[in-house]
């Protein structure tokens, strides 16, 4: 008798179970209207709930980064007989280091989904007497011309960002991303030469990339992150974009932070112009500082 006990127990839960489904499924057929409204109403109801969780929305930070800078321009022949390089501050007098500033920007949805928004914009030039010829597509600059090289850019990056970990101590998300270039870089030459050299970029690039953010005391949290895109050449079309950045953040009230890291940022782009190719590598690194604004 002992041992048949259990077994009525287990009997006794599987017809209890059994019940349960059958009028569950019984009251679907009666009120499927009412069931459908309900769940419904009920995702909503978990929405505003899970979007009051959130205390702070919105994220921005300020960042100056003391950058050292490298850039090269490489032309190739249609034949890729021959090729020539050209590096902006070694050969055409740009300064190699510069202060860039650039801002990035997060909007928290939900716990699981945002926007996340990134941009910065350098302009460089100089002027200098060329010690030696310098040879472009279609061109020669003789040497003791007086010239005026220029490298400037501008990227906007935007896109939908994703969390994967979300806890009060912990944040990890991925972001999808477009990366919108514009690079324009050339030589403007003195009156008597009447020659202005100019090449652009302009492209639109996907992204897609890491957020983190590790709390570890109230007053005292790491954050950083990383982005990555390449592609093949696509109708002499190509490149590649990698960026990092790594910050410690010390707030001194819960809307306001300040940061230490380090940041780079490396950009490798290839076009045609006048039948030559045309690769352009530039990317900067150095010591970052900046403001953090929640609310």
């Amino acid at each position: 008798m002992k041992k048949g006990i259990p077994i009525l127990i287990f009997l006794f839960f599987l017809l209890l179970a059994t019940g349960t489904v059958l009028n569950a499924r019984t009251a679907e057929r009666i009120e499927p209207a009412d069931t459908v409204l309900n769940k419904k109403e009920l995702r909503k109801a978990r929405k505003k709930e899970a979007r009051k969780e959130i205390k702070q929305h919105f994220t921005i930070n300020v960042t100056t980064t003391y950058a050292f800078l490298e850039t090269q321009l490489q032309f190739t022949t249609p034949q890729g007989l021959l090729s020539f390089q050209l590096g902006l501050e070694k050969n055409l007098g740009l300064e190699d280091n510069s202060w860039i500033v650039s801002t990035n920007f997060i909007y928290r949805i939900t716990p699981r989904s945002g926007l996340f928004a990134m941009y910065y914009g350098l302009k460089r030039k100089s002027t200098f007497t060329v010690k030696e010829d310098l040879i472009f597509p279609g061109d020669t600059i003789k040497a003791g011309s007086f010239v005026a090289p220029f490298f400037n850019t501008n990227v906007i990056s935007f896109g939908y960002l994703l969390s994967i970990l979300h806890s009060e101590k912990s944040f990890l998300g991925v972001f999808f991303n477009l990366y919108m270039m514009d690079i324009r870089t050339g030589i403007e030459t003195n009156i008597n030469t009447k020659r202005n050299l100019n090449y652009k970029f302009v492209a639109p690039l996907p992204n897609f990339g890491l957020i983190m953010d590790f709390k570890f005391a109230e007053w005292f949290h790491l954050y950083g992150g990383f982005g990555i895109f390449f592609v093949n050449n696509i109708d002499g079309v190509g490149g590649s974009v990698y960026d990092m950045q790594i910050y410690a953040n010390f707030q001194p009230a819960k809307w306001l932070g300040l940061s230490i890291g380090y940041q780079g940022f490396s950009v490798n782009v290839s076009n045609f112009v006048d039948n030559y190719k045309m690769d352009i590598t530039y990317n900067f690194r150095g010591p970052s500082a900046g403001l953090s604004f929640k609310f």
